[in-house]
């Protein structure tokens, strides 16, 4: 493995600033798929067994650990390792949800569910970058706090996606809570 550049580690404030909303992306996307993508289903008449069976979309999340090593290891000299990672990962969230607000415009459903897995499985692999960044970033006197806020900043994001999302949802359409979302 080559040598990587990893920028000159911001200030403490900074570095909080940088992962809180790293941790407010992920769990932004989190919150609406498991709040506000089953009230969806039940709206269009989906049995309660697919509601239930569509909280395996969230699998990526637990199974992380399969590819965690190597997005770990895998740096890209240019950008440095976890900011090449975290750049590509944002964009290609940003794109999905963008074209999700194009599906859940046409109601298609298993467009809309095929891209609930796709934006998990995004999101749980900027949840490794963000870790490895997070390790990378701070001294031991900043990590209590550090991950107070990586809690927090989750839990900030699903609140935003589940609760505020489904009541934006309501005046612009599934088309437009997906804009919002892509979009914060």
């Amino acid at each position: 493995m080559g040598q990587t550049r990893d920028r000159a580690p911001p200030g403490a404030a900074g570095k909080l600033l940088l992962l809180g909303s790293l941790y407010l992306a992920q769990g932004l996307p989190y919150g609406f798929f498991t709040q506000a993508v089953p009230v969806h289903l039940r709206q269009h008449g989906y049995a309660l067994e697919l509601v239930g069976l569509s909280s395996l979309l969230a699998l990526p999340w637990a199974m992380k650990f399969l590819w965690a090593p190597w997005i770990d290891r895998t740096p890209n000299n240019r950008l440095g390792r976890r900011r090449s990672w975290l750049l590509a990962l944002q964009g290609a969230s940003v794109l999905l949800l963008v074209g999700l607000a194009f599906a859940a415009e046409r109601g298609a459903m298993a467009v809309l569910l095929a891209g609930v897995l796709a934006t998990n499985l995004l999101s749980a692999t900027q949840d490794i970058a963000t870790d490895g960044l997070a390790v990378h970033l701070l001294t031991v006197r900043e990590r209590g706090w550090a991950n107070g806020l990586q809690v927090g900043g989750y839990r900030l994001g699903m609140v935003i996606g589940g609760g505020v999302l489904l009541i934006v949802q309501e005046t612009v359409g599934w088309h437009g809570a997906f804009g919002v979302m892509a979009g914060i």
